[in-house]
């Protein structure tokens, strides 16, 4: 009988493969509203149910954290060291949402947000597997899984479990995966077909909310970014996060990444333009920058960046998403603390994944690794108890930049640091000087703590410094 089944839900694949996809419209709601001259809309998700009395293999789990619209990880509640590294890396099984890890797809990042809202805040979740097996997938760590649910204010019964892979599909989220040549295939496939018809999201003309590619822009994560750099020289690209830092005529935008546990940034650098361009980098703002990458001094940044007042739905606008609101308003972990020794060149590693499709559809881990001071260059720090030392420390004496400071610090175990400053003014024209880092009998002020930029120089990490209010001093 299960031949049978497989045979025919192959057959409503090819049939879903050559339903023509109709000219969408604006309104496309989570619930979809079929409307027109299809059927009435079916809630296959809520049709289908978990068996829990079922051979296959079922495990409670809460949430990890969230990589994108269909690969989630988990901790289990229970049987931890079943799993590798005692934890689970779900990738949905009969689904793939656009992509929204490096590159950013249409749909993408909403697809992303949908899933984390639906989990977030879930009563129960379990995950399950295809058959009596914890099946993984060619890197012999994504769990092959679906995702049941139960809804935040729905009582906990196996009756009130929704599966979040065919609803990705019945929202138009999400393309088929091998959706027939699997436990729910049939279901899965008629939400497929479903949507399709109806011209939700990916299968429509509607406009994405979180999308701000197209153009010739490449929309790109702010970690994708920063591990493709060399890629993306003289490109045009658009990328999203908080601005938590200004110098002069450059801001700096970055992007708390859960998975890393670290923030990746980029210098957007706008020049002498003003009006709205400027409110809009204002720091604490969530915004869309488009401009292109370009290497300066060795290091890399954004410029070409604009706001054109009398065009505002132009693509290569950059775009205020969200206004800050107070000293809070950055819920990406700015200023992290680090150490001289993190800082050091070769002394430590960050290792990321980024999901690669093939020309069949298929998906892929891609894993690189970079320095932990390439990875958070041009982010906010904190270093923490560390002391000036006389060797290296000076006033720049010339140019543009005379008055400018480098001064070296040293922790408690001997690992050094350079902290360049720029220009520092009091108020008026008085510039701060070296001697306003040094008590009253000439020895140099005890640093708590010192906040900076990531930068690079000279084969080295060091911390860029735009104010003097950025030290605080030892008693």
């Amino acid at each position: 009988m299960k031949k049978h089944l497989k045979i025919f839900a192959s057959l409503l694949c090819a049939v879903a493969l050559v339903i023509p996809v109709l000219v969408g419209c604006d309104n496309t709601p989570d619930t979809p509203d079929v409307g027109g001259e299809n059927d009435e809309f079916v809630d296959y998700v809520d049709k289908l149910k978990l068996d829990m009395n079922s051979e296959t293999k079922k495990q409670e789990v809460t949430v990890k954290f969230f990589i994108d619209g269909d690969t989630t990880h988990f901790n289990p509640t229970s049987n931890a060291s079943t799993f590798v590294n005692n934890y689970i890396k779900a990738r949905y099984l009969a689904v793939n949402t656009p992509e929204s890890t490096g590159d950013v797809e249409k749909w993408g990042k909403s697809a992303s947000n949908f899933t984390h809202d639906t989990l977030d805040g879930a009563e129960k979740i379990i995950v399950e597997s295809d058959d009596d097996h914890w099946n993984v997938d060619s890197t012999s760590e994504r769990y092959l899984l679906w995702i049941w649910y139960i809804p935040k204010g729905k009582a906990v019964a196996d009756e009130n479990y929704r599966n979040l892979n065919i609803e990705l599909l019945q929202n138009g989220y999400g393309r088929a995966s091998k959706t027939a040549d699997n436990r729910y295939g049939e279901t899965a496939l008629a939400a497929l077909m479903q949507a399709q018809a109806s011209k939700l999201r990916i299968y429509g003309n509607a406009k994405d909310p979180n999308w701000f590619g197209g153009d010739g822009y490449a929309a790109v994560t702010l970690k994708g970014l920063r591990f493709h750099i060399a890629d993306y020289v003289q490109r045009p690209v658009s990328v999203s996060g908080y601005i938590t830092a200004k110098f002069e005529s450059s801001v700096y935008i970055e992007e708390y990444d859960e998975e890393t546990d670290v923030s990746y940034g980029i210098a957007v650098y706008y020049g002498y333009k003003t009006g709205a361009i400027v409110e809009i980098l204002s720091v604490g703002n969530y915004v869309n920058v488009v401009g292109t990458v370009g290497e300066f001094n060795g290091t890399y940044q954004i410029s070409g960046v604009s706001y054109n007042e009398a065009r505002p739905t132009l693509v290569s606008n950059s775009k205020l998403i969200e206004k800050a609101e107070g000293e809070k308003s950055i819920p990406t972990k700015p200023f992290a603390e680090v150490s001289a020794a993190d800082l050091a060149v070769g002394t430590r590693k960050v290792d990321a994944e980024f999901t690669v499709t093939n020309e069949d559809g298929e998906e892929t881990p891609d894993k690189l690794t970079l320095d932990y001071g390439a990875a958070i260059m041009d982010t906010s720090v904190t270093l923490k108890n560390v002391t000036i030392q006389d060797d290296g420390t000076y006033t720049t004496k010339n140019g543009e930049s005379a008055g400018a400071m480098s001064i070296v610090v040293k922790d408690e175990n001997g690992n050094q640091i350079t902290l360049r400053t720029i220009v520092m003014k009091k108020d008026g024209d008085e510039k701060y000087t070296l001697d306003d880092f040094k008590n009253a009998d000439g020895s140099w002020k005890k640093i708590k703590s010192v906040k900076g930029i990531v930068d690079y120089y000279e084969g080295a990490y060091q911390l860029a410094i735009w104010s003097y209010s950025c030290f605080e001093f030892a008693d």
